[in-house]
């Protein structure tokens, strides 16, 4: 199959990719079922210990293994075949979500055992994640990049719209044991996708692997060397770990605060989920993925997050959930959308890899926190402790650049605009072997 060389106008524009549109529309199925039964899960759990802290544990537990062995899934991703591997992480996440189904239908569901369970579907979507984001490129050429990556966020967030809303009914109708067997069956629709894929000559990443030794630090060394990707991935990694923690914090509110219900938590998440769908789309129709963008979203989603903090009431506090979608989306979709236009082919899955452990492996971390400030001082001042990080966040990162910039700027990072635009890098030294010696540690 022939990938595009130039981009054609339009959010949907990567849709014209037969494989493509194949792969987004499985995968906006399969999206769906994850996101109800992660609403189920948390209902189930805080239902079963009344446990703001045993919630934020379970949530917690499923990132884990991206803050330990992150690295390393991006290695995994560029030494083997990507669409093999999404087939074997696809069938894993059926396995996982059957177990639950069969533990909570049989009156048999442990939380000990609800923390392994969640553990281990973190240790699958350490290798799914980066091979994931990495095969979408195989798909559409890097001249669409910006579009898919605009398409990937929204096939999320339309999942969030629809799955919440979907299991805050289910769970009071039929339980939270059939909504995880609902999610079990939604992982043949992908697999069948992925089958149906046609096949493609071997990428660069299959024919030159890297070596196990050392593979992981390189992609860290890649992205120390650009000053503006550091302070993106700052940012991000301080909004993910401790702003974004719906899955605790929404959950506490329907149960604690305004005593809504599972109905009520799902109507909290999809008005969340309209937010970030309204903002995924604007951001890839027309928002440059620049820092400034970064910067500017981070600081209005931590305004937002804490005007939603102290609402009074359940209307209100719906309300503030719009804005804070929207603005947290024109933050990810910037950010997802430079980091895999400034990545070289050889190098992608690994620096995919940092990326997931940026993004998600500060939960292990961010989730028991806020769930213990929400346990003990009361879930409002939870919310307003990750509203504030998001814009001190802002605010370091910004004042950094602006004082690094003029005495030392990057060698490698050229402005970001000529090179969204283009789909490529713009820089001539893009390859793996030329970036400084420079080392780093991820937080996720």
């Amino acid at each position: 199959m022939a990938v595009n060389s130039t981009a054609p106008a339009g959010v949907f524009a990567a849709l014209r990719v037969r494989d493509y549109r194949i792969y987004w529309s499985t995968g906006l199925v399969s999206n769906v079922g994850s996101a109800m039964q992660g609403v189920a899960l948390d209902w189930y759990v805080l239902t079963l210990t009344h446990s703001g802290t045993a919630l934020g544990w379970v949530v917690g537990l499923q990132f884990a293994p991206v803050l330990l062995f992150g690295l390393w899934g991006g290695v995994i991703a560029d030494r083997y075949d990507r669409r093999t591997l999404l087939l074997w992480t696809q069938t894993l996440y059926a396995v996982q979500a059957l177990l639950l189904t069969v533990m909570v239908l049989c009156g048999h569901a442990p939380l000990w055992l609800l923390y392994v369970l969640s553990f281990a579907l973190g240790c699958v979507f350490t290798v799914e994640n980066p091979a994931r984001l990495s095969f979408v490129t195989e798909l559409v050429g890097r001249a669409l990049i910006p579009k898919a990556a605009g398409l990937n966020i929204l096939s999320l967030n339309a999942a969030r719209l629809i799955g919440p809303a979907i299991a805050g009914v289910l769970i009071g109708a039929i339980g939270t044991g059939w909504v995880f067997a609902l999610n079990a069956v939604s992982f043949t629709v992908v697999l069948a996708g992925l089958l149906s894929i046609r096949p493609r000559a071997p990428e660069t990443h299959a024919v030159s692997r890297p070596p196990w030794t050392g593979a992981g630090a390189e992609g860290l060394r890649y992205v120390a060397a650009r000053p503006e990707l550091v302070g993106v991935f700052t940012i991000f990694g301080l909004v993910a770990t401790f702003a974004v923690n719906f899955p605790t914090t929404l959950t506490l509110f329907a149960g604690r605060v305004f005593d809504v219900g599972s109905r009520g938590l799902g109507i909290m998440n999809t008005a969340l989920a309209i937010g970030t769908v309204a903002g995924t789309i604007a951001a890839t129709r027309g928002i440059s993925p620049r820092v400034r963008t970064v910067v500017v979203g981070a600081l209005l989603f931590g305004g937002f997050e804490a005007l939603a903090a102290v609402m009074p009431t359940y209307p209100a506090f719906l309300a503030l959930l719009l804005p804070a979608g929207f603005t947290l989306m024109t933050l990810n979709t910037a950010v997802s959308a430079f980091v895999q236009s400034e990545v070289s082919d050889a190098m992608r899955g690994r620096v995919m890899a940092v990326y997931t452990v940026i993004s998600m492996g500060g939960s292990p971390v961010g989730a028991p926190v806020i769930g213990w400030i929400s346990q003990h001082a009361g879930v409002r001042w939870g919310l307003a402790t990750g509203a504030a990080t998001a814009v001190l966040a802002a605010v370091g990162v910004a004042l950094w650049l602006a004082r690094a910039s003029p005495s030392a700027p990057a060698p490698a990072a050229p402005p970001i605009s000529r090179s969204v635009a283009t789909g490529r890098p713009t820089a001539p030294d893009r390859t793996p072997e030329s970036e400084p010696s420079t080392g780093g540690t991820p937080h996720d």
